[in-house]
Parts: structure tokens; C-alpha cells; sequence
């Protein structure tokens, strides 16, 4: 039953003989309603749960099993759903009944863990095969911010990985978050403004007063770009945007807020109206056409 507890109330055929209880005393406490079949030979001592199905696919998948992509993302705690199904790496071919509940993928896998799971670099990597530019950058943020991966580690996976078809997505999506991209929008006003129109280079979440944070930060021309990804804000959020942009023009520092239709569809634009604005703050550079510039004009 320690075992037992340890994995979410899950326990196989084999690790109950084990412990010296028979198949004639497991029937007996499936009949009296005490366990319940999970799978073939796979048993529950406590009521269903997603953890439980994990503990369940990783005895089915035998020594050596492991949580994978979104399964072994969620368990790391980096996504908030529990996908469905569970994806379990098994390192020998499997004869399991069909189950929704899993998809069994062979390939040998190393994990760790309680439940195993896939270690957080090569699990960075597996998903990226199903995953948006904006999905991976993301995800990438979010586990860097949590502390539980070290985007070094995810480049020593992929070079130790000689068949890597998202090779290009990867490496962009790590060389993003390295340079301070923690969302999809600031991702893109990354790459599609700024970058792509050699637009300078700000702080990302600074804060110029020691009050508020910032997405962007000029601190030497006195400007700051705000990315909102709600499509509009209302009550006390609208309020607290009014404040905090009040406080920074006391300072002697404009706000530019820019949205997530602005930077996806026109971010040449918003580039032509940003280059302008840090001119006339004191920025000599020249804005440089993108390949999806139609017309770049000089700034006024």
C-alpha cells in the first residue's frame, strides 16, 4: 500500500505478486470493491485521476517507460491542462489492447521522476514537432522561468540528435527567449519589428521607475513599448495601464502601447511609427526594409 501511494494508487500484476499477494486475493478485493481494474493486469487502490493513468501507462509500458511530450510538459509544470492522451515512451514493442487513454511511442527514452517523465531538454525537443513558432517560444519562456530548464541543455539534445527535422524552429524559438521573448506577441515584436527593421535594442522587463516592468524599454532614448495581447482592457486593468503610463510620462518617458493585431499584421508599420518616435528622442540609426516591406519610408 506504500507503494501504492507513491504512484497514485496504481500498481501492476507483477508488483503485486511480488509483495506476496495472490491472484486469487486480487480478485477477491476487486470483488469486494476495495480495487479496481485500471488495464490488463494494471490495478487501482484509489479512486481515478489523471496522475493515476500516467503511474497506469508507464507499468504497462514496462521497464524503462516514461511520460512524454505534452504529458511529460504537464508534469514538469509548464502546461496547465492534462492531456489526453497520455503519451508514454516504451523502449521494446508493446502488445497492449488499443486504449485512448495512451499512445505508446517506441523509442527509448531516459526519464526521471514520479511518475518518469522525459527529462526537460529532451522533452523541449520532442514537442517541437507539434508545435507553433508562438507555441514553442512559449513553452520555452515558461519553463526557463520556472527554473526547470536551461536552454543549453536543449541544444546539447539537438546536437546529440542528427535527424531533427525542427532543427530551424528550435533554434530560432531558443534564440528569442535568450534575447528576452517570454510570450508570443513578444516574440514577434521581436523578430518582425524590431530585428527585421534594425530597429535598436531594448531592456525587457526593466522597470525605468522601480514600480512597474516593462515588455520594452529605450532607456536612452526615453521610450517605451508596451505589447498588449488582450484585444482591449477594461476597469481596474485599463486603470492600472493609465496609471503606470502616467507615472513614466512624469518621468519624462513616452509610452507607445502596441496590440497583437498591429504586430502581426502591419509590423512594418508599427516599425516605420517606433523609428520615427526614438528619432525624434534622439536615435540616428536608419530603419532597414524587411522582405515584407511594400514601402519603408524615412521617418519625418
Amino acid at each position: 500500500m506504500r507503494l501504492s501511494r507513491v504512484q497514485a494508487g496504481a500498481l501492476s500484476r507483477e508488483q503485486v505478486l511480488g509483495h506476496g499477494v495472490s491472484d486469487r486475493v486480487i480478485e477477491r478485493l476487486i470483488g469486494e470493491g476495495r480495487w479496481g481494474r485500471i488495464a490488463a493486469g494494471i490495478y487501482r487502490t484509489q479512486p481515478d485521476s489523471w496522475v493515476q493513468r500516467v503511474w497506469a501507462g508507464v507499468l504497462l509500458g514496462g521497464p524503462g517507460a516514461v511520460a512524454g511530450r505534452d504529458s511529460a510538459a504537464h508534469l514538469h509544470g509548464w502546461l496547465k491542462r492534462e492531456p489526453d492522451p497520455i503519451t508514454i515512451y516504451v523502449a521494446k514493442r508493446l502488445q497492449v489492447r488499443r486504449d485512448h487513454r495512451w499512445e505508446f511511442v517506441r523509442s527509448a527514452r531516459p526519464g526521471g521522476g514520479e511518475p518518469p517523465r522525459t527529462r526537460p531538454a529532451q522533452t523541449i525537443v520532442d514537442l517541437a514537432a507539434a508545435s507553433s513558432a508562438d507555441e514553442l517560444t512559449t513553452l520555452i519562456a515558461e519553463a526557463t522561468a520556472f527554473g526547470r530548464l536551461k536552454p543549453e541543455d536543449v541544444r546539447r539534445v539537438m546536437a546529440a540528435t542528427p535527424r531533427l527535422p525542427h532543427r530551424r524552429l528550435l533554434t530560432e524559438a531558443l534564440d528569442l527567449v535568450s534575447a528576452g521573448a517570454m510570450s508570443p506577441l513578444e516574440t514577434r515584436y521581436l523578430r518582425d519589428v524590431e530585428r527585421a527593421h534594425g530597429l535598436p535594442t531594448p531592456l525587457r522587463q526593466a522597470s525605468p521607475t522601480g514600480e512597474y516592468q516593462t515588455d520594452a524599454w529605450y532607456p536612452d532614448y526615453g521610450v517605451i513599448v508596451e505589447l498588449d495581447g488582450a484585444a482591449y482592457h477594461r476597469g481596474t486593468a485599463r486603470d492600472r495601464d493609465l496609471q503606470r503610463d502616467s507615472l513614466h510620462l512624469v518621468n519624462g518617458i513616452a509610452t507607445i502601447r502596441v496590440t497583437w493585431r498591429m504586430v502581426t499584421t502591419t509590423p512594418c508599420t508599427v516599425a516605420t511609427t517606433l523609428a520615427a518616435i526614438l528619432h525624434r528622442h534622439g536615435w540616428l540609426g536608419t530603419p532597414t526594409r524587411c522582405s515584407r516591406c511594400k514601402v519603408l519610408d524615412p521617418p519625418p
